[in-house]
């Protein structure tokens, strides 16, 4: 199988779908509730967090000579924002698709209507 593509009937599923709803994944064709692989999430994890502590380090020695708050909060903060960027877009590039278990998925009904009348 290719990556974003439904086990069940191999319809591809949009990578905005795949990034948007990663644990409430409906297949459009076929309308099967979707996982994705626990070593697809793991590894896009793993390539942000490589890309994070990267960009940290470089910002890092960038802002070393500013004194104050400047020289601690930007690495922080361009290190989150390529955390932010790098994890879903691997995610999208190597999301793998299984079939969600029937025990994990959770049913939503809605209560009936009160038989009185309301006041």
């Amino acid at each position: 199988m290719s990556a974003r593509q439904c086990p069940n009937c191999s319809a591809f599923l949009p990578p905005g779908q795949i990034v948007a709803y990663s644990y409430d994944l409906i297949c459009p064709s076929c309308q099967h509730p979707l996982e994705i692989s626990a070593l697809s999430q793991n590894l896009s994890a793993y390539a942000g967090l490589v890309v994070g502590a990267t960009v940290w380090w470089l910002a890092s020695a960038h802002y070393s000579g500013n004194p104050g708050a400047l020289g601690w909060v930007m690495p922080l903060l361009w290190s989150y924002l390529a955390f932010s960027v790098v994890a879903p877009l691997v995610l999208i590039f190597t999301a793998d698709l299984n079939l969600k278990p029937l025990d994990s998925i959770v049913f939503q009904y809605e209560t009936p209507a009160s038989p009185h009348p309301s006041h």
